[in-house]
């Protein structure tokens, strides 16, 4: 579904420094690591809201991208509709009511017809257990509602491939478990997904891969029980430490 190769990225610092990394149909790729490590970076380049300085990202089969050239604007649309992202601060538009914030992009990018969209709504809305919010604004919403609206709204467009950027860390404790329920939910129904998470007991559960990255490189990836039972890696070993304690 995904296949990145030696993608680097510099700000004022470089930032990934050579990832590769290939995501199959139905994986639930966890991506850990500390803050800083490049881990939001390389989804955003997948998504391209970031350009990536080299390297080569694959969508289903298409070049986004091929040794640093871009293939044209046209067939970047395309490829990018094909997955959905959800953020970490939810970037819900604070004007539109929920519905109407499901409804946009479909109408906008889609041009679906207007019946089509109305019951889209309603399913995704139901799916995540936000119907009965469907006409109240945003700000009437605790975090961990708003959160569930934006993994409703990417499912509008039908993507093939999730992205989540730490869907969670901007939640209460207690308002996490029903994001991540939601997540398990697709997990369950083969919805393909990258999820960058600090979650470990998420990654653990409910990934099949996890991925570490420390420094703008993969350090460590496999199973689970691998990652987190018998890291390989003296830098995942001290990280895994620090944060299950």
């Amino acid at each position: 579904m995904v296949q990145i190769k030696d993608m680097k990225k510099s700000f004022d610092v470089e930032v990934l420094k050579g990832i590769t990394l290939d995501v199959h149909q139905g994986d639930v790729l966890a991506v850990i690591g500390s803050s800083g490590s490049g881990k939001s970076t390389m989804l955003r380049c997948l998504i391209d809201l970031e350009k990536v300085d080299s390297g080569t990202v694959i969508i289903e089969g298409d070049p986004l991208v091929q040794d640093g050239v871009y293939v044209s604007q046209g067939e970047i649309q395309k490829l990018i509709l094909k997955m959905g992202m959800v953020f970490q601060h939810f970037n819900l538009f604070p004007h539109l009511t929920v519905r109407q914030n499901l409804e946009l992009a479909p109408k906008l990018v889609k041009q679906q017809d207007p019946k089509t969209i109305r019951e889209n709504a309603q399913k995704y809305l139901s799916k995540v257990g936000m119907l009965s919010k469907a006409d109240v604004f945003p700000a009437s919403l605790s975090g961990g509602q708003k959160q569930r609206v934006a993994i409703a709204r990417a499912l509008m467009m039908n993507p093939d491939i999730m992205l989540f950027d730490e869907p969670t860390s901007a939640l209460d404790p207690e308002l996490t478990g029903e994001v991540l329920e939601t997540i398990r939910q697709l997990a369950e129904e083969n919805m393909t997904m990258i999820v960058v998470t600090h979650e470990m007991g998420f990654a653990r559960e409910v990934a099949n891969r996890v991925v570490f990255m420390d420094g703008g490189v993969i350090l460590e990836e496999g199973t689970p029980d691998e990652v987190f039972g018998n890291p390989k890696c003296d830098r995942t070993r001290e990280f895994l430490t620090t944060v299950l304690k």
